[in-house]
């Protein structure tokens, strides 16, 4: 269970909000809101429709016929640790075209908002590797190359997640996107500060990651649970709405849709079960919420602001 509660902690342009899972503080670090055509994510557009029903739960999970997506990613502080979960989009890198390409937004600044310097934070974990998700975990270097853009981090990465994107099914995927592994990931290996971890790997007493491969080979959900709390920070097992009443609905992003709509009713079975709070990547900000079984699929409460 968590009873978490939404604190503005103030400072800078707009509110940086912030939660507890008992010992645990979590800000949400916001990037970027984007809009996309629904039948580009959901192949099963194609010969189904959806009508908005109670999923819906906060305005707008769609707009003019376009899905909302929210891009962000979570700072979580321990009693004695500053990790990063995921790290957006990222600045200045040459992507073939879409919202991320050469990009220029206040993302790292949100970090002095937190009373957090980006030396201060010692771990670095991703979800999975896609572009959404890499893309500040190295910056210009001046010089025409990148380099870690938290100078005193470990970077975590799952074994079969690396392997598969700097192998060749990996590749053919980077053709849509550009090779983001070579200017956000590649660098951290050769800077030395680059972990290879098993999906079940321990980060510290309070948190932990769960594999649950599917989206991609290596993909994982990161487990907060301190002083009788819980959340489960999903990435993205699931991106919008629709997937709360229609868990079978993979994104064309997904490597191996099967498994990933069963990793994600697993997923969310586990949410309404047992009451923890569940934090989307993706859902409208800031996302965290509580997920409910419905006649068909779930439903999901957003945590108060």
């Amino acid at each position: 269970m968590s009873n978490a509660r939404w604190t503005d902690t103030g400072g800078g342009e707009g509110p940086l909000w912030s939660f507890r899972v008992g010992e645990v503080e979590v800000f949400p670090i916001r990037e970027v809101d984007y809009f996309v055509d629904p039948a580009e994510f959901f192949p099963q557009l194609e010969t189904e429709s959806w009508t908005d029903g109670a999923f819906y739960t906060r305005e707008p999970f769609t707009h003019d016929g376009r899905i909302l997506l929210n891009q962000e990613a979570h700072l979580l502080r321990t009693p004695d640790r500053l990790i990063l979960v995921d790290a957006g989009g990222g600045n200045g890198k040459p992507r073939n075209g879409g919202v991320f390409d050469r990009a220029d937004r206040p993302f790292l600044e949100q970090f002095a908002r937190a009373g957090v310097s980006l030396g201060d934070i010692d771990t670095v974990v991703f979800t999975h590797l896609h572009v959404d998700h890499v893309g500040f975990a190295t910056s210009a270097d001046g010089h025409g190359g990148w380099e870690p853009t938290f100078p005193n981090a470990r970077y975590l990465v799952v074994r079969e997640e690396f392997d598969w994107w700097t192998g060749p099914d990996g590749a053919r995927a980077m053709r849509r996107t550009g090779d983001y592994i070579a200017d956000s990931i590649l660098p951290l290996r050769d800077a030395g500060v680059r972990d290879l971890i098993d999906a079940d790997h321990v980060l510290s007493p309070q948190v932990h990651l769960v594999p649950a491969f599917g989206h991609t080979p290596g993909n994982v959900y990161l487990v907060v649970e301190s002083a009788g709390e819980r959340a489960l920070f999903a990435g993205d097992m699931l991106h919008h709405g629709v997937q709360l009443e229609r868990p079978e609905w993979s994104i064309r992003y997904c490597v191996v849709p099967g498994d990933s709509a069963d990793q994600r009713r697993r997923l969310l079975e586990r949410a309404a079960d047992s009451g923890d709070l569940l934090v989307p990547a993706h859902f409208p900000f800031p996302a965290a919420g509580y997920v409910r079984r419905a006649e068909r699929g779930f439903t999901y409460t957003f945590l108060d602001v």
